[in-house]
């Protein structure tokens, strides 16, 4: 009799605990959305497209009416509004309430328009505009990579910073940048000084201290003499320098049209960087000769150019000592334009002049002040700086003699011996030769 009893109470208690606990087939089912037809519709940003239903519906809902407004026109028709770019969906119900249809909005920009504009500014190419996502996507090819680098510059007017340029060109065309920077500093320097030593037993009178420059005299005069017991002692100091130094540097540098082009010959220096107390870090700035440049090819066969050089060298003169460390200046000069050249035309920048003047003298108060005289008690220097850039151009369209090297077994020559380097002057079993017309 126990064990029926024990049986009927364990029945009992599993059917109290599965009446206790929720059926998974239900909860799943309040948690899927009803069944219902998905399709996706696109809408220009502020402009309106009609649809039609079906079937009759009796409620259209819009989950964000602040991307797209929703107008019905009829139970089997209705219009949408673009209102924002972004994307939501629409759910539509059928006249008993229950959903029938799922539809996936998204609000872009206008790819017809912009597919009308592309078209009359490039009417010979090959350009389809399709929608991305919530951006435009430009497909096809085209002559060049110009035509390529215009439209998307167009497409940014329609769509700004949501334009992915897959157009690919027929010809991708290179452009050759022949560049010639020449540099010119003349300087020149004078020095003239007079010391004077006069004195005997009982005084002596000493004026000057010879040149005011670090340099030393090239010409001295000296003169000595005397009156009974004074010796006279006169020294005539004179010096002038002038110099020309001519530095010319000249890249060739090859870019795809519409890309940009960097060239750098100089060298870089440590910059301190204060990153807070006590804190220092070292950056390096670049200096010397430099060159950015963008060409584009444009459709009449011209050359869209975009130079920017730049010419610096470092200025101790005008150096910066901080906590111990020394920042040098830097003299800078630079330019940017943007021209069209034919290919092979040449685009010179000139008139870049620096002219720097200093004088001093250095006199016995009083005395130097003395007419003629005074020469004898002053020493007078004057030093002057012309500096003249000149940069010359030349683009043009990039060839197959452009990417063909030359096939060398080797360097041509041998290098000398000791006694040919020495006593005949070989370098590569060749005599040194001097440079042409000074150069």
């Amino acid at each position: 009799m126990m064990r029926p009893i024990l049986s009927a109470l364990a029945c009992a208690s599993a059917l109290a605990v599965a009446a206790a606990m929720p059926a998974p087939a239900k909860a799943d089912a309040l948690m899927a959305s009803e069944p219902a037809v998905n399709r996706l519709i696109v809408v220009p940003k502020d402009k309106s497209l009609a649809f039609r239903l079906p079937q009759p519906a009796s409620r259209i809902v819009v989950a964000q009416d602040d991307i797209a407004q929703v107008v019905a026109t009829s139970d089997r028709s209705f219009y949408v509004r673009g209102k924002a770019i972004g994307s939501t969906n629409l759910l539509v119900y059928g006249p008993g309430g229950a959903l029938s249809e799922v539809i996936d909005l998204n609000v872009t920009y206008d790819a017809a328009a912009m597919q009308d504009a592309l078209a009359t500014a490039f009417p010979g190419e090959h350009i389809k505009v399709r929608n991305l996502g919530e951006g435009l996507l430009l497909t096809g090819q085209v002559s060049n990579t110009g035509i390529s680098a215009r439209a998307e510059k167009i497409a940014e007017k329609y769509a700004p910073d949501y334009v992915t340029n897959d157009l690919t060109a027929r010809a991708s065309q290179e452009v050759v940048l022949e560049v010639r920077i020449m540099e010119a500093t003349r300087s020149a320097l004078q020095d003239f000084g007079i010391n004077a030593s006069i004195g005997n037993n009982s005084f002596q009178f000493t004026s000057g201290a010879g040149l005011i420059g670090a340099n030393a005299p090239q010409g001295t005069l000296r003169l000595t003499g005397g009156a009974g017991n004074t010796n006279i002692d006169v020294v005539l100091q004179a010096l002038e320098t002038k110099g020309l130094i001519r530095t010319l540097a000249r890249p060739n540098l090859v870019a795809v049209s519409g890309e940009k082009a960097s060239f750098l010959a100089g060298g870089e220096f440590p910059f301190p960087v204060p990153q807070g107390l006590n804190q220092v870090t070292i950056d390096f700035r670049p200096y010397g000769v430099k060159l950015n440049f963008t060409p584009t090819v444009e459709n009449n066969g011209l050359i869209r150019l975009n130079v920017e050089p730049e010419v610096s060298q470092l200025d101790p003169a005008n150096s910066l000592r901080l906590s111990g460390v020394t920042v040098p200046a830097l003299t800078t000069r630079r330019a940017q334009t943007t021209v069209e050249l034919k290919s092979g035309e040449a685009l010179a920048i000139g008139g870049l002049f620096q002219h720097d003047y200093a004088n001093s003298v250095a006199q016995i108060p009083g005395l130097g002040s003395i007419p003629i005289i005074g020469t004898l008690f002053r020493s007078a220097q004057w030093k002057r700086n012309e500096t003249e850039l000149l940069i010359v151009v030349i683009p043009r369209l990039a060839t197959a003699a452009d990417f063909t090297v030359a096939k060398q077994a080797g360097v041509p020559g041998r290098e000398p011996g000791d006694l040919d380097l020495m006593f005949n002057g070989k370098s590569f079993d060749k005599p040194h030769a001097p440079a042409k017309d000074g150069k």
